[in-house]
Formats: structure tokens, sequence, C-alpha cells
């Protein structure tokens, strides 16, 4: 006896009422794929091979300046192991340094060196390319409208 493949069959469009559930209709979902789109444009084009972790810390750094790495993870949302691991890389590569507070000489705080300053400003010029790429098929004002719906969901 012999067996045959069975066929998928999709239907074209399906009436969904609305108990009905669409993984492709789920902002969880979404945001997944779309997460992993931006990553795969950030990996293949990213400056210096770094990863997104790697770039968010010289960024913040950039921005901020030198801070506790307990600080630098709770502004970029790492917890300390993820963040401990990711200066650590960043110091193996010179482009991060731990310096001594002169104000209190037992705070130790995590600095770019001049190096990663370079590194972190040609990655943000990357970045903005990268951003374009991954979000082309958004209007400006779609663009914005979606950073702050983003927002309201983290803050709330």
């Amino acid at each position: 006896m012999k067996q045959t493949a069975r066929k998928m069959i999709r239907p074209a469009t399906v009436a969904r009422s609305a108990d009905d559930y669409a993984l492709d209709d789920q902002p969880g979902f979404l945001l997944r794929v779309a997460l992993k789109t931006h990553t795969a444009f950030l990996t293949a084009g990213m400056i210096e091979g770094l990863t997104a972790p790697q770039f968010s810390t010289l960024a913040k750094l950039l921005e901020v300046g030198p801070c506790s790495q307990n600080h630098l993870g709770r502004l970029i949302h790492y917890d300390s192991a993820t963040i401990t691991g990711v200066i650590n890389r960043l110091k193996i590569r010179g482009l991060i340094e731990s310096v001594v507070d002169p104000l209190d000489r037992r705070r130790v705080a995590i600095d770019l060196t001049e190096r990663g300053r370079v590194v972190a400003a040609d990655a943000i010029v990357r970045i903005r390319e990268i951003s374009r790429e991954t979000f082309s098929a958004l209007t400006t004002a779609e663009r914005e409208a979606l950073v702050a719906l983003l927002k309201k969901v983290i803050r709330r």
C-alpha cells in the first residue's frame, strides 16, 4: 500500500470571529518578527562587528558619560549578567575602560576610551542607515507613531 504525502490546504481567506486567534495579528509576535528583521540588518551592516548589546552600551555611554556598571545596565535594560559580559568584551577590544571616580575613590565607573568614542560615533551613523532600511516601508509620521507607541508599552 502506497502512502501519499499530505497536502497542506491553506484557505485564501477565512472569515474570523472576534474570538478567533490569529498569530499573525498578535502584537507580541509581530514585535518579535520585526526585531528579528532589524537584528538581521544590524548584524549584516554594523561596523566593527558590534552586536546590538555592544552598540547599545557604547551609544548610551556616549550619551550619558561615565557611570557605574549597574546604572548602565539599568539604562539599557540589561540584567547584571548580560551587562557584565558585554562590558568585558568591550574592554578586551579597547573600547571602554573602568575609571575611578575622582570625588569618591571607592567608586568605579565605566567610560569610553578615545577609540571607543570614535567607534560609537561611527556606529551611530551606521545604525541610522540600518534603521532607515529596516523601517523604509513607514512614513516619517508612521515611524514617529511607532516609537511613541512602543515607549507607551514599555513605560506602563
